[in-house]
């Protein structure tokens, strides 16, 4: 996994980050956009940043994968810590793809694309969010009406992320 910034990238930075580090690719037959939309590490270019999609849902923690065991999905490679949940997502990925890409859906109310941190998640509703940090994973506890607003942002957020 990478360095993780507990501070985070400034509102400046995360919008130069989406124009220079994502290039703009073809939509999947699932509906994620190639290279632009979902969490990576940058070094390693592993799908939130190496953790284990399933692990989230079957044991309710991040649990980092294993190299050894991976899957090219949309346009990243995910990393799983068993066999078993290898399978699991290749014959149906959509339900363990986070919300927003992984992007922190606070910053995504707010009209921005922030990446969520893998260690800091919330399963609500059968979906998998990833925030910043705690106190945005808090934030949007306390708020629930942050999801609506959310959900109405994430085209626009999407299609800015793609130069």
């Amino acid at each position: 996994m990478a360095d993780w910034n507990p501070t985070g990238p400034s509102r400046r930075h995360v919008f130069l980050a989406g124009l220079l580090c994502f290039a703009p690719s073809s939509a999947s037959s699932q509906g994620i956009r190639l290279n632009d939309e979902i969490v990576a590490d940058p070094s390693s270019g592993a799908a939130l940043y190496g953790f284990d999609a399933v692990a989230y849902f079957l044991e309710q923690e991040a649990v980092l994968g294993k190299p050894s065991i991976q899957l090219v999905h949309a346009g990243k490679v995910w990393y799983f810590h068993s066999q078993a949940n290898r399978l699991a997502f290749e014959a149906t990925p959509q339900p363990f793809i986070p919300a927003f890409g992984g992007h922190d859906p606070m910053g995504v109310a707010a009209g921005f694309a922030v990446a969520g941190h893998p260690e800091t998640f919330l399963i609500a509703g059968n979906r998998l969010f990833l925030f910043r940090d705690e106190l945005s994973r808090q934030a949007f506890l306390a708020d629930p009406t942050r999801l609506g607003l959310a959900e109405r942002n994430w085209p626009l957020v999407r299609r800015d992320m793609v130069p």
